[in-house]
C-alpha cells in the first residue's frame, strides 16, 4: 500500500519546530491545541519515531525531527509554489496583432484554441499592416504580432507560407502592349515591392492606378477592376476576384512568408501558451 505524507500535519510540524506553540499553530491551521497534539502523535506513529520532545523550556526537535525538519520544509514549498502557480490573479489582456492574411487564415483557429484553455483572458485584437504590427510589438503596445517576415529583435518564429497571387476581377483585360494598371498598398509594403520587382525584372511596365491603406480599399478598387493587386490565396473571398497571373502572363512572384513577434522578456503563461499554440501551425 501507497503511503504519503499529510500535509496538513506537516504544516503543523513545521510550525511547532520554528518555534510556535500548540496554541499558537492551533489558530494558524483552524484546529483545536488537542488536535494539533493528535495530528502530531499520528505522524510520529506513522514514522515510528518521536520528532518532538516536551521540555521545562516547551518543545524541542529530536534527532528524527530534525531529520523530518529539512523534507517539511521542501515538500510544503512545493506545495505552496504549486497552489501559487494556479490561484487566481488579476489578468491582462493579451493584445495580438495580425496581418489581414493572417487573420483570415489562421486567427480564427488559433483564437478559438486559446479561448479553450483560457477563457477569462480578454483578448485584445488590432488587424494592420505588416510593419505597423510589428512596430506595435516592439514598442510594447502589443503581445503577439502575426506579419510579414522581416529581420527584427522580436522575430520569434516562421509559422506560415504562402505564395503570392496577382488578383484581378474575374475578366479583366490588361494588354501586354500597355502599362498594368496596379492597385497597391502605400510604401512601406512587401506585397508592394514584390509586385514591382517581379514587373521590373521581367520587363513588363506598370502603373499605379489605386493605392490604399486598408486591404477594403484595395479590395474596392481591384472588383471595380481599377487595376490589380497581390496578395496570398486568402484575399480571393467572393465571385468577383480571380487569380489572373496565366491569363494576363504576368511574371513570377516569391513566396510570402509570415513571421512570429513577440517580447519574451518577461515570463507570462498566457502570452507563451498563445505563442506554442501558433508555432504548432507551422
Amino acid at each position: 500500500m501507497l503511503r504519503t505524507f499529510d500535509l496538513a500535519v506537516l504544516r503543523s510540524f513545521l510550525l511547532i519546530a520554528q518555534g510556535r506553540s500548540f496554541a499558537d499553530t492551533a489558530d494558524l491551521v483552524g484546529r483545536s491545541p488537542s488536535a494539533v497534539s493528535l495530528r502530531i502523535q499520528k505522524l510520529e506513529e506513522e514514522l515510528g519515531v518521536t520528532v518532538l520532545r516536551r521540555n521545562a523550556r516547551g518543545v524541542e526537535l529530536t534527532p528524527a525531527g530534525e531529520r523530518l525538519l529539512g523534507y517539511a520544509h521542501r515538500l510544503l514549498a512545493l506545495n505552496d509554489e504549486a497552489l501559487a502557480a494556479f490561484q487566481r490573479k488579476e489578468r491582462r489582456p493579451l493584445r495580438v496583432g495580425a496581418t489581414q492574411d493572417m487573420a483570415e487564415a489562421l486567427l480564427p483557429d488559433l483564437l478559438r484554441r486559446f479561448a479553450l484553455d483560457h477563457p477569462e483572458v480578454e483578448l485584445t485584437l488590432r488587424i494592420d499592416r505588416s510593419h505597423a504590427v510589428i512596430e506595435a510589438v516592439r514598442s510594447g503596445a502589443l503581445d503577439v504580432a502575426l506579419a510579414l517576415h522581416r529581420p527584427d529583435p522580436t522575430l520569434v518564429a516562421v509559422v506560415a507560407e504562402e505564395p503570392m497571387l496577382w488578383i484581378g476581377a474575374r475578366g479583366l483585360d490588361c494588354p501586354a502592349d500597355r502599362p498594368l494598371p496596379l492597385a497597391l498598398f502605400e510604401a512601406p509594403c512587401g506585397f508592394r515591392a514584390a509586385a514591382l520587382d517581379a514587373l521590373a525584372q521581367a520587363g513588363r511596365t506598370a502603373r499605379l492606378a489605386a493605392t490604399s491603406p486598408s486591404l477594403s480599399g484595395l479590395r474596392a478598387a481591384v472588383e471595380a477592376g481599377v487595376g490589380v493587386t497581390v496578395r496570398t490565396r486568402h484575399s480571393l473571398s467572393g465571385p468577383i476576384l480571380a487569380e489572373v497571373g496565366a491569363a494576363l502572363a504576368l511574371p513570377a512572384l516569391p513566396t510570402a512568408v509570415f513571421g512570429l513577434y513577440a517580447q519574451m522578456e518577461d515570463g507570462w503563461s498566457e502570452r507563451d501558451d498563445f505563442l506554442t499554440l501558433c508555432r504548432r501551425r507551422v
